[in-house]
């Protein structure tokens, strides 16, 4: 049998390594922990001391800030588009004689037209006695009343202008170029006609 000496000795042993097992155990984790809690304040109040938090909830304001202003801008971009589609900016000059009798070209044919080639044409025919102004209206680069060669040639003019990017891109809602069928060559007046 066994002696009762050796059993207690042995518990005895087996508890002491058990107990420096644990004490071990104890030690490791307390530096796992105090290294990271030295990482944990080191990432909370940042290097230069100021809080991390602080700082991350200044970023994002910053950001919303930004995107409201970024908003802002292409919500004022697309008003100036309309403005510009709406606004007269497109115009057509053709200086004539209209009398045979005068000369310097004293007659004038106006066309005005906005982005999307609504306006107006203003003819004045002037001679050593006689002056007459006349007005027509163009809708989407046509009129609808008879025009003279001066006339039709003043539309295409103004047709042929350039509008700047921005009403075209309101003017295009796909955003890239402007399609061949809102092209102003299209809406050329035939000069032929009288």
């Amino acid at each position: 049998m066994m002696n009762p000496n050796a059993v207690v000795y042995a518990g005895i042993g087996i508890v002491v390594v058990i107990f420096v097992f644990i004490l071990l155990q104890y030690f490791l984790l307390r530096n796992k922990v105090n290294r990271l809690s030295k990482k944990y304040k080191y990432f909370m109040n940042g290097a230069d001391g100021g809080s991390i938090e602080l700082k991350l909830s200044t970023e994002v304001r910053e950001l919303r800030e930004m995107v409201a202003s970024s908003e802002n801008m292409l919500h004022q971009q697309e008003l100036l588009a309309t403005m510009q589609l709406q606004s007269f900016q497109k115009v057509g000059l053709v200086r004539y004689d209209a009398f045979d009798d005068t000369g310097d070209k004293l007659s004038f044919s106006l066309t005005v037209l906005d982005g999307k080639n609504n306006g107006f044409i203003l003819s004045s025919l002037a001679g050593h006695d006689t002056s007459r102004i006349y007005a027509k209206k163009v809708v989407n680069g046509q009129c609808r009343e008879a025009l003279s060669s001066e006339e039709a040639e003043s539309i295409n003019i103004a047709l042929d202008t350039l509008m700047p990017d921005m009403a075209e891109e309101a003017g295009n809602p796909a955003g890239g170029a402007v399609s061949s069928e809102s092209h102003p060559q299209q809406h050329k007046i035939d000069m032929a006609k009288k």
